[in-house]
Order: structure tokens, then sequence, then C-alpha cells
């Protein structure tokens, strides 16, 4: 679905300009008269405005998208950059002749900007409305440990599933500590919708996250595995993620390290084959006798 992009300037060669650029780009323009200030419309709903403030009309529908909304990006289009208006406070401004490309760069960037904002507030309502507790890693780690003794000891398949965001380096190189938390909780949330409730999804080394499907044998693993992958494109964003699966059939010895380990080789196989997809891994184990019942 496109973002729009509020145009408070009725000139006809502005409007065109910013139509013809960003056309293609996800971003609709919407353009309306400064003198019939904003009756009608909802800066909430809007990406990111656009103001010429150097007319007591920009001056006032500026004062106007402040007090509506005051964490609207706002782009002041001037005439010259030395021009007083040019002082007023906002987060970006474009000069004439405009150009192609510093409208795309400059309306993009703010456009992601109010995207990753608005992910996060969402996400910070639910903690506030829902407020978690999480659960000690040590404690999940002697939990999963103890899980793997008992199907040995009673002979029942256990999956392991690692999952990483494809490009996460790179991804995570342009976000802060706080928007990196909030897509990573985004993902385990994601997650946790598309396992059983006695499966347990947790996020294990601050990149990847880790899903234990007790129960579960090699067929319905990579069945969950091939849910996380087209559940994760579902998401807005252009995000893919590449899940390394290792299974136990119950049989012989086993550990919990070597279904990690296991998971993490299938994992590293599926992001060389260029990610977005699910690999099944064999764990590092021996066929010995099974622990005495």
């Amino acid at each position: 679905m496109a973002q729009r992009i509020l145009l408070v300037d009725n000139s006809p060669p502005v409007v065109a300009a910013l139509r013809r650029f960003l056309h293609g780009t996800g971003l609709e323009v919407q353009a309306v008269s400064p003198a019939a200030g904003l009756e009608g419309v909802d800066p909430s709903s809007f990406a990111v405005a656009a103001v010429r403030p150097g007319t007591p009309e920009g001056q006032a529908a500026l004062a106007a998208l402040r007090a509506a909304d005051p964490t609207l990006p706002v782009v002041l289009l001037l005439d010259d950059e030395e021009e007083p208006a040019a002082r007023v406070p906002a987060e970006g401004s474009l000069v004439a002749p405009l150009t192609r490309t510093a409208v795309v760069a400059l309306f993009g960037a703010l456009a992601r900007l109010r995207t990753a904002e608005a992910r996060v507030a969402h996400l910070e309502r639910i903690q506030a409305a829902r407020p978690v507790t999480l659960p000690d890693y040590e404690f999940l780690k002697k939990l999963l440990l103890v899980e793997v003794k008992r199907s040995r000891r009673y002979h029942y398949p256990v999956s392991l599933a690692l999952i990483a965001v494809d490009g996460w380096r790179e991804r995570a190189a342009r976000l802060d500590e706080s928007l990196r938390s909030a897509l990573l909780g985004e993902l385990l949330a994601l997650v946790a919708s598309g396992v059983r409730d006695i499966d347990l999804p947790l996020l294990y080394d601050g990149e990847r996250l880790l899903v234990f499907m007790p129960h579960t044998d090699v067929l319905g693993a990579r069945t969950v595995a091939d849910r996380l992958v087209q559940r994760a494109r579902t998401r807005p964003g252009g995000l893919t993620v590449s899940v390394g699966v290792a299974s136990y059939d119950g049989e012989g010895t086993m550990s919990f390290s070597s279904l990690v380990r296991g998971a993490a080789d299938a994992l590293q196989e599926a992001q060389a084959k260029g990610g977005d997809r699910a690999e099944h891994g064999t764990p590092r184990s021996r066929r010995d006798p099974a622990p005495p019942t």
C-alpha cells in the first residue's frame, strides 16, 4: 500500500514535479491549497508533509500541522536557501529547482523513518498493555537440556530451528539499538504466532532466533520451517529469513549442543544458497544405545 505525502501547495509546477519524481516509489502526493488550511485533512494519516513556509498561508499551515501531529516529518520547500523561512525548524528542506534525486532521497528517508517510529510505538503500546516478564535465559537453557534428555529416555522426537534475518548485519548497521530490538521483537512475535503453544521460541544470541519443538520429527520440522519462511515474507519491508533445522528421532544419543550445531550448519547452508529458504541438517551425534529406562 502506497504511503501518502501531504503537499500544502497548489502551485501546478510544484505539484506536477513532485508527482512525476515520486511516481513508482510507493509514495503518492495529495495536494491541498494553503488558503484552505487543513480542513478535512488528517495529518496523522500521511507519511510526510511538504510546505512552502515563505507565505503567511504557508506559515499558518505549518503551525496547524505541528499542532495536529507533532511527530509528522515536515519538508520545507524553499525558493532560496538564504530566505528567512529556511530557519524554520523542520525535518528537511528542498531548494528550487527541485531534482528527482533530492526529492526521492529525502521523502523516501523520512517516510521510512515515519514507518519505523510507528512500528516502535505500536510495540511499546502492546508491551504497556500486556507487560511481559522475560524468562531467564539460563533457566530456558536448562529446560531445553532437560527436554532433550527426556526425549532420549522416552524415545520421542525433538527438533530445533535457528532463524536469521537475511542480510542482518547490513540491515542492523542502518538502525539504532532501539529499532534493532524492535525488529527482532516483531520477528519473535511473528515466529511465536506460527508455532504450537508447546514449542519454545526465543532470542538466541542477539541476532538469531531459536525454536525448540518437542514431539516433532523431521517431516514436522520441515513443515514448520517452510511456514516460518513464508510468514516472514508477509511482513512489510522486504524482510526474508533463512532457517536451519536439526532433528533427533529419540534413538541413540543426542545432546542439546549437538542439535544447535546441526541447526547452525543447516542455517549456514540456507544462507549460502541465497537465503529466503529452509534447510534441514544432521545433528552431529553417535548412534549409541539409548540410556536404560
